[in-house]
């Protein structure tokens, strides 16, 4: 178990039995996914001694190493916000529930987002892209209001005369055709 200290840039290592390690700052690397992760690492000195390094470091590793990310303050802030002040934690799981998660359910239940049969991300990123896109489709579809400029409706003949209602928006023209 370990505790940041800030003002220093370093984790100590508080573990009961522990040799109370230091894990400074080493440097900002990007990992596989491309996101930007911070380095602290103790020294293989630190570790060597301590009782606990199987437990803590495993058996083949002699030093303790932990990546976080750039963005650890703000997830830790939103965190204490979100256990400090309960009203608010509740308003935001409620609009999340009626946002996001009819959304996903959509996705997968009629989307075919349960399985992606596709190799590569590449592939995977089409499927997911298509399927969002088809969805933003039917809802647009869905809410867009459909105007028809002209309607044309037929009436039956009455002696050899043909007439018929033209329906534009905001007005209505009866037409008449004189049939031989």
């Amino acid at each position: 178990m370990v505790r940041l200290t800030v003002e220093k840039n370093q984790y100590e290592c508080i573990q009961a039995g522990g040799n109370g390690a230091i894990l400074p700052y080493k440097s900002i690397h990007s990992d596989s996914k491309g996101y930007q992760k911070k380095t602290y690492r103790s020294s293989e000195n630190d570790c060597k001694q301590c009782p606990l390094r199987e437990q803590c470091c495993g058996k083949i590793s002699k030093f303790k190493k932990l990546d976080e990310s750039i963005h650890k303050p703000l997830y830790d802030r939103m965190h204490q916000k979100l256990t400090d002040n309960r009203v608010y934690h509740r308003r935001l799981v409620k609009r999340r529930s009626s946002t996001v998660e009819p959304v996903l359910g959509t996705l997968s239940n009629h989307h075919n987002m349960k399985r992606i049969n596709s190799r590569g991300m590449a592939q995977a990123n089409k499927h997911v892209l298509m399927a969002a896109l088809s969805y933003n489709l039917k809802k647009l579809l869905k809410f867009t209001r459909k105007s028809p400029t002209i309607i044309a409706q037929s009436m039956p003949s009455i002696k050899g005369v043909l007439f018929w209602f033209e329906i534009a928006v905001g007005s209505v023209k009866i037409s008449r055709l004189e049939l031989c």
